[in-house]
């Protein structure tokens, strides 16, 4: 092996150790709750710039696991819609199930799997938001049009801004509902039902297409009339 080889494996070594480390105390402390210096000594690094070298600042870290995981996460996802539209599933149920189940299968996914189900669970709001400003968003994250049009489709009666609040909620109550479940599984002083995986998915999953499938209530569409009309009356443009 040249010694350039060398100096490549060592590296992507130590980008690996360095990643893991993030990882696991991302999901165990939040991702404010850690300081790169932690990460660094985590890892076994004796150098203290190793995360600066290799990612830039903790947002490259973070970009990192998300480069790791997003892309075949995305992936299986779009897989398992191709299936069930050809089995003919009903939208609601399909988006649902589309969602939820890869984030399942994750859990059991040994290199930083569960992990990265915590981690996003964190930033899932902000991370849903960032889908329509991608330049301006600090992570770049997967795109998943095929389940995005989708749902879309199914809530094309609904105003445009409970559709997006919709999606947001969606996004959020999947990633949560998972990694809340993956901690309360693995505590045994709660009723086996509750930490059963399959029969919490599955509710996860009706709940979820509950929300693409439920009209929205005379009191949500009263407090958006008023915010449109607040909107237009403090906008000059808007006149």
């Amino acid at each position: 092996m040249t010694l350039t080889a060398v100096k490549d494996t060592r590296s992507h070594r130590t980008r690996d150790s360095l990643i893991r480390a993030a990882e696991r105390l991302f999901a165990e402390q939040g991702v404010d709750g850690v300081s790169i210096n932690t990460i660094t000594r985590a890892a076994g690094q004796a150098n203290r710039n190793a995360v600066q070298y290799h990612f830039g600042n903790k947002n490259g870290l973070l970009q990192a696991i998300f480069d790791k995981h997003g892309p075949a996460l995305a992936e299986r996802r779009a897989e398992l819609a191709d299936q069930m539209l050809a089995d003919g599933v009903a939208t609601p149920q399909l988006v649902a199930t589309a969602i939820v189940q890869p984030l399942i299968e994750k859990l059991d996914d040994s290199d930083g799997g569960e992990a990265y189900i915590h981690i996003s669970a964190e930033l899932i709001a902000t991370n849903t938001l960032g889908y329509d400003l991608a330049d301006k968003h600090s992570l770049q994250l997967a795109r998943e049009t095929k389940i995005a049009k989708l749902a879309a489709q199914e809530l094309t009666e609904l105003p445009p801004e409970i559709a997006q609040q919709r999606i947001l909620l969606m996004n959020v109550l999947g990633f949560h509902g998972v990694s809340d479940h993956a901690r309360v599984r693995k505590n045994t002083g709660f009723n086996p039902l509750i930490r059963d995986t399959d029969f919490m998915a599955s509710n996860l999953i009706d709940s979820m297409a509950a929300i693409l499938e439920a009209p929205p209530s005379q009191h949500s569409l009263d407090i958006l009339a008023k915010r449109r009309q607040t909107t237009q009356h403090s906008d000059p443009s808007c006149a």
